[in-house]
């Protein structure tokens, strides 16, 4: 995509954190931005911000792990608008304490697939057919992860979620290629954002009581029933609420603030890149992965 001043954008998970992020710096590069978000008052809120930019906006509750809801936000932008240039599905929750793959329930599993996953394919379905059928360039940003670069023990049910977006993206850019639609996929490290604090977006009834999750400090540490919690849930407030975090990675494993990483994803439609990062890589971690695949190759003839 050569420009983006002038087109629409539709960002999920665009209340907070890199949602928001990504939301004001398309404002800024001046396409009008549609903000959907589970949380309704959070999504107005960034609506507002990017109408002060001198663009276009509103924001909408949209759950994208229903089908309907994702149809009634195509609905309500094309009423707007009339077209969608630029869709980024970015919302997404995850599980917290880290814990064996066999410590998560069914439940657990599936709210996380349905979110993470089904929030990207029901993206697809409901707006790439609409998009098709008008000219111009067109992109789309899906929301993955570095854990699909590498593995993250104790990270299962995220991991694989993830790993399904680069699976879908990698095929959707290439069947849309012919079409002028561009597709990247969005390797966010660790970002000082709310995600960790999933758990509060599920109905009570659904929780893990074995974990009882406090939804601050637990989120940053490893789940251990015979050691008292790393942080404090003050300290971990802090940290957020005071932006105490840089705002540009110096190493992989760094936390920093999501100010830039909607830039980062406005370089990357503009550049059409296929996969965006916002840290420096783990190259030796991502090698030995990759050393492992070549290696797995047969000697010929197999006897």
């Amino acid at each position: 995509m050569k420009e983006i001043a002038g087109k629409t954008a539709v960002v999920t998970g665009g209340g907070s954190g890199i949602g928001r992020s990504i939301s004001l710096a398309l404002a800024n590069a001046g396409a009008n931005v549609v903000i959907a978000d589970i949380e309704e008052e959070a999504a107005k809120a960034v609506a507002e911000e990017v109408m002060a930019c001198g663009v276009g906006s509103f924001g909408m509750q949209v759950d994208v792990s229903k089908l309907e809801d994702v149809k009634a936000l195509s609905e309500a932008v094309y009423d707007k608008f009339k077209s969608v240039e630029i869709l980024c599905n970015n919302a997404g929750v995850t599980l917290r304490p880290y814990r064996n793959h066999w410590d998560y329930s069914y439940e657990e599993w599936k709210w996380v697939m349905d979110i993470n996953f089904w929030g990207v394919q029901h993206g697809h379905m409901v707006f790439v057919p609409n998009m098709l059928k008008t000219p111009g360039e067109k992109h789309i940003v899906n929301t993955s992860s570095v854990v699909t670069l590498y593995t993250n023990v104790k990270h299962a049910a995220y991991s694989s979620t993830k790993a399904a977006i680069d699976g879908l993206s990698q095929c959707a850019r290439e069947e849309l290629k012919p079409y002028d639609i561009g597709v990247s996929l969005l390797h966010p490290g660790k970002i000082r954002t709310r995600l960790v604090t999933s758990d509060r977006l599920r109905f009570n009834d659904q929780k893990d009581a074995q974990y009882n999750v406090d939804l601050w400090s637990d989120g940053f540490s490893n789940y251990d029933p015979d050691k008292s919690k790393t942080f404090s849930t003050s300290d971990i407030k802090k940290i957020v609420e005071m932006g105490i975090d840089p705002d540009i990675a110096s190493t992989p494993y760094e936390y920093i603030q999501p100010t830039n990483v909607g830039t980062y994803v406005v370089e990357g439609i503009l550049k059409n890149k296929a996969h965006i990062v916002t840290h420096p890589l783990p190259i030796d971690r991502i090698k030995s992965r990759f050393d492992g695949i070549l290696a797995a190759e047969p000697t010929y003839p197999i006897k």
